[in-house]
């Protein structure tokens, strides 16, 4: 890591240890099918992500009154996949200042925004979307498990069931390849792929079930 990115890292780190620590947020459990609000935040870098977020806000449109998307594309260029999407906004690495701290009016009202539930759906730590997760004013925040998480109300671990997800990949890899006959050489691109699609599902399915059988 190079002197001006750990200098960048521990300057982003310092402000928004800072700025949780002044923030008061009561934390309010609340059943996914009451819910009024809901906001999603997850990595849009990988357009599969999309797919999955997509048909989850159409599962949960019939309960919750107001679903708010945010997604976080690690790029400068927006994907023109995204590009006037109805419910989902998007911010880049061009909505970052120079300690990462994600600057942009979708985000700013996305933190404001105090919804019943706050899902984030993201596999990977990054800086831009803990910072907003944790000043973010939810009631009752919900996400993968990581051990330095501290905003989160409810996590799932996603580690201990890595393995019976690497094997269902791997049954699906041979599926794919018996359909072919041979290997091509993007098979490693779409076991990448598969990898992230199944432990994303997974989480979500956790959340969705863990969410509905909370007691208000």
């Amino acid at each position: 890591m190079n002197i001006t990115g750990n200098l960048k890292r521990k300057v982003g780190r310092y402000v928004l240890d800072k700025q949780t620590r002044s923030k008061v947020r009561k934390v309010r459990s609340c059943n996914l099918r009451e819910a009024k609000s809901i906001g999603i935040l997850f990595d849009a870098t990988l357009p599969l992500s999309f797919d999955i977020i997509k048909d989850l806000v159409k599962d949960l449109s019939s309960s919750a009154k107001e679903i708010m998307v945010l997604g976080y594309v690690d790029s400068k260029q927006m994907i023109d996949h995204y590009l006037y999407r109805k419910g989902f906004e998007f911010f880049t690495r061009n909505h970052l200042n120079w300690f990462y701290k994600p600057q942009s009016e979708a985000v700013n009202e996305f933190i404001k925004k105090d919804f019943d539930i706050m899902l984030n759906l993201c596999l990977e730590q990054s800086y831009p979307v803990n910072y907003i997760f944790a000043l973010s004013n939810a009631k009752f925040k919900a996400a993968r498990f990581f051990e330095n998480n501290m905003q989160a109300d409810l996590m799932i671990n996603i580690e201990k069931e890595k393995a019976s997800i690497l094997e269902l990949q791997k049954e699906l890899t041979k599926e794919q390849q018996k359909l072919r006959g041979h290997r091509t050489s993007y098979d490693k691109i779409a076991e990448s792929k598969t990898h992230s699609e199944l432990q994303l599902n997974f989480l979500i399915n956790q959340l969705v079930h863990y969410l509905s059988q909370i007691k208000n």
